[in-house]
């Protein structure tokens, strides 16, 4: 009798059809049909693939729109028809980033409590388009105005600049108020809209990203992540390299029209891909409850401060049983054990929030210092030479320059945005460099980096920057007026762009190459270690908080950059208000050449960043010894679990990653808005 195991030893590998003629030398196997459980995640899989893929060519678009307005900002108001002061252009430009980042946070609580990721990124597309859609309209010229600043008395604006009248149009004089400008109010509401739109897309994309591909697994995740990550780089390049390309070198109709197109695109993407999301509803955010503990905290204090009083005690000790040592903090009044309705865990997980808020707050002078890319930075290389080849300049009078009698104009061959591309392209190869190759060796030769370490080396990069930064600025205005005898007499090259002339110095635009690589090189430091600090000390329940944070410190700071603008402005110190945004200016009235009233410098102005960034430095120093951050953060990753690149705790088991950083992913994920 033959066992089970002969028959099968017996029974063919292939099964042959013999129905069918076939050749000797080839045999063909009929698979077994599937099983639906197979079946069903095959489907799955296809379901992830397609959202996935939907996501990333919606964040393609979307990141073309956004860089095709931030990269050009500041031309756009400081050029014809507008000629916004250069002061108050770098003003809106600032305005503009800061509202970005600070609504992040209220878009993170929107999509958590109310909404729903998807629900809340379609409501964010359309505030994003009904703001975007006006840009064309704003970049056409159709009525004219007749204000009281010289440069605008007779400058033919967009009609829609009708809707909201200006202070200019009602013959007031008051350079010290932004919204003297023509058409400022329309323009800041403008803003403020697409502003508040891009935030709450920034803050719903990646986890809602992540949430497509969280039954994947942990390499699925990162593998989308990695794409996320080029997705965004992808979007920046194109929307530095070719949308701001057409409206410097042809018009910013175009420009905005075809990134408003582009838009229009992301929103037509993410809605076709509703078919294949996994969609979750709204689950309570952190936020609330954090706010919740806070309240709760407040009204068990001044309960128990009461009952003092009317005791007629002064302790204020948890219980008298206690030692008179044993003080509760403030949020420890909300928990269960004395006498508040939160859990000790939940109250834990909000105290640890003190030590990220502390670091976050001392990086805010980093974040002023980084928002000059596309400010400062883009203005200084407006007014140096945008030629490959060398050009002879003009001397003349200051008198030439302000009456428009200068000699022949020459059109510009770079695009003064394109610079944002270093830093983009520093990021890209040394973040996966640092991350792979450099941290992981050197901690196997035992000189680990420690998280305090890099971010102080980020900042002295950033300071580096500044520095530099001053020192071509200083070299920019000592070749436009080259003349120490005769102090008003400059030395220019006139650059038509959009129908305005500026008046740039006989210096390659190319001398701003290395301050652009030094701030690119102080995000690899700075902001990837003060960010993975935050995620490797927060509690799990604290993960998307701690972005919104992160934004939300990111956005003071360009709101302070703001702030510093203004000051310098009202005070006449490196910015004058006489000369309407001509960095070169020079207090010459014609009839004392000799000794000019008054000098513009903006090399003191980024020396004074420098100040500011070192003196962020220090104070970061003095919170890393308080909180004893490198200790903390061996300690938490004792306790807690590693995290992966969608965000996840992982198994610390099964986690490989080197101890350097977090994923380079996440991490230009995190700040990819930060750059370029």
């Amino acid at each position: 009798m033959s066992s089970p195991s002969d028959l099968s030893e017996r029974r063919p590998l292939l099964h042959r059809n013999p129905n069918r003629r076939t050749s000797r030398s080839t045999v063909y196997a009929t698979p077994p049909p599937a099983s639906p459980a197979v079946l069903g995640e095959r489907r799955a899989r296809r379901r992830t693939r397609a959202a996935s893929v939907f996501i990333l060519l919606c964040l393609v678009f979307e990141r073309i729109a956004f860089y095709g307005l931030a990269g050009n900002l500041v031309l756009f108001l400081n050029k014809d028809p507008f000629k916004w002061d250069s002061y108050y252009a770098v003003t809106a430009s600032l305005f503009f980033f800061g509202v970005c980042f600070v609504t992040s946070l209220v878009g993170g609580w929107l999509a958590d409590s109310i909404f729903g990721r998807f629900k809340a990124i379609l409501f964010s597309f359309v505030i994003y388009i009904s703001g975007y859609i006006l840009m064309p309209f704003l970049s056409t010229k159709s009525g004219m105005i007749h204000g009281s600043k010289p440069e605008t008395r007779n400058v033919s604006l967009p009609s829609v600049c009708k809707w909201v009248r200006s202070h200019d149009d009602n013959g007031t004089d008051n350079d010290t108020d932004p919204f003297d400008e023509p058409c400022a109010w329309l323009i800041y509401i403008v803003l403020t809209i697409i502003a508040i739109g891009t935030g709450f897309v920034k803050a719903s994309i990646a986890p809602f990203g992540s949430d497509q591909v969280a039954r994947e697994g942990q390499q699925v995740t990162l593998s989308f992540f990695n794409w996320f990550y080029w997705s965004v780089n992808i979007g920046a390049l194109i929307g530095l390299g070719v949308i701001t390309y057409v409206q410097q070198q042809h018009n910013f109709f175009f420009g905005y029209l075809t990134a408003a197109i582009c838009l229009g695109v992301a929103l037509v993407l993410f809605v076709l891909g509703r078919f294949f999301y996994t969609v979750r509803s709204p689950d309570g955010s952190v936020l609330t409850n954090i706010f919740r503990i806070i309240r709760e905290a407040w009204r068990r204090k001044r309960q128990r401060r009461y009952a003092i009083r009317a005791t007629g005690g002064t302790s204020d000790r948890v219980d008298e049983a206690e030692p008179a040592e044993a003080q509760i903090s403030f949020l420890d009044y909300a928990k269960h054990r004395h006498g508040g309705v939160f859990h000790d865990a939940l109250v834990n997980d909000v105290k640890e929030l003190k030590k990220i808020i502390c670091v976050f707050a001392v990086l805010i002078p980093y974040w002023v210092v980084y928002f000059q890319m596309q400010t400062t930075f883009l203005l200084q290389g407006l007014h140096m030479r945008l030629m490959y080849t060398h050009k002879s300049g003009s001397v003349h009078n200051l008198s030439a320059i302000l009456q428009n009698a200068t000699s022949t104009t020459d059109h510009p061959k770079i695009v003064a945005a394109w610079f944002s591309i270093f830093d983009v392209m520093v990021l890209i190869i040394l973040l996966p460099l640092f991350d792979r190759i450099v941290y992981p060796r050197l901690e196997r030769r035992g000189y680990p980096v420690s998280i305090s370490h890099r971010i102080l080396t980020g900042m002295v990069f950033a300071m580096l920057a500044m520095v530099i930064a001053g020192v071509v600025e200083y070299k920019r205005l000592e070749a436009f007026w080259p003349s120490h005898d005769q102090p008003c007499l400059n030395h220019s090259i006139n650059q038509s762009i959009g129908g305005s002339v500026f008046y740039a110095a006989d210096m390659s635009v190319l001398w701003q190459i290395p301050q652009y690589v030094l701030i690119g090189i102080s995000e690899v430091f700075t902001s990837v270690a003060g960010l993975q600090f935050a995620v490797s000390v927060a509690p799990a329940s604290m993960k998307g908080i701690i972005m919104g944070l992160f934004y939300l410190f990111s956005g003071i700071g360009s709101f302070l950059g703001t702030a510093i603008i203004t000051i310098l402005t009202v005070t006449n110190t490196w910015f004058h208000s006489l000369d309407y945004g001509n960095i070169n200016c020079r207090g010459c009235n014609g009839t004392d050449d000799k000794h000019p009233s008054y000098f513009c410098h903006l090399d003191y102005y980024f020396y004074l960043l420098a100040g500011i960034e070192l003196f962020g430095a220090l104070m970061f120093m003095l919170v890393a010894r308080k909180f004893q951050l490198d200790r903390h953060l061996r300690d938490s990753r004792a306790r807690t679990p590693l995290v992966d690149a969608s965000g996840e705790f992982l198994d610390p088991s099964s986690a490989r990653r080197p101890s350097g950083a977090l994923p380079h992913s996440i991490q230009r994920n995190v700040s990819e808005d930060l750059s370029s």
